[in-house]
């Protein structure tokens, strides 16, 4: 009878420590994950924060390339912000891949009308109205791809519980 009360004591016993060491191991893998989910959104707020600041970024380097190439404003010296723009999207934010696209779109077409008004000016001194009245156009594209980057990010921000 003692040895049925012995094994009754070891198998609580070890039934008890196995739970106790299941919980434990199921309670810091469940911490791990919390943790790396909180990790993962304030990774995701920084990088959309920064994905937008480079893309208004990239809007003032425009005026800089503009007034630098057409209006004989001091030279611009440093790259264009779209690099990290992109690098960020690629990298950080893949939801906003199309928005980031668009901009890259209007960007190509802000640098070629510059490009054009730069061929205007070696050719007559001076930059044709035509190329001018082809700024607004430009510049809107340019503002309205920021526009909407900046209201994807807040939907994307607001989906992650940001």
């Amino acid at each position: 009878m003692m040895l049925d009360s012995m094994a009754d004591q070891i198998l609580f016993f070890s039934a008890g420590a196995v739970t106790a060491v299941i919980s434990m191991w199921l309670g810091g893998l469940l911490f791990f994950r919390l943790l790396e989910r909180r990790e993962r959104r304030r990774l995701l707020q920084t990088q959309l924060a920064e994905l937008v600041s480079q893309a208004y970024e990239v809007e003032q380097w425009l005026r800089r390339l503009r007034s630098a190439e057409l209006m004989n404003g001091p030279p611009l010296e440093e790259p264009s912000p779209m690099k990290h723009v992109n690098m960020i999207a690629r990298l950080f934010v893949p939801g906003l891949r199309a928005e980031v696209k668009r901009l890259n779109t209007a960007v190509v077409a802000f640098e070629a009308w510059v490009q054009q008004g730069v061929a205007d000016k070696r050719d007559s001194r001076t930059v044709s109205q035509a190329t001018l009245d082809k700024y607004p156009a430009v510049q809107r594209a340019v503002l309205d791809s920021i526009t909407d980057i900046a209201n994807k990010a807040e939907i994307l921000a607001g989906k992650q519980g940001i």
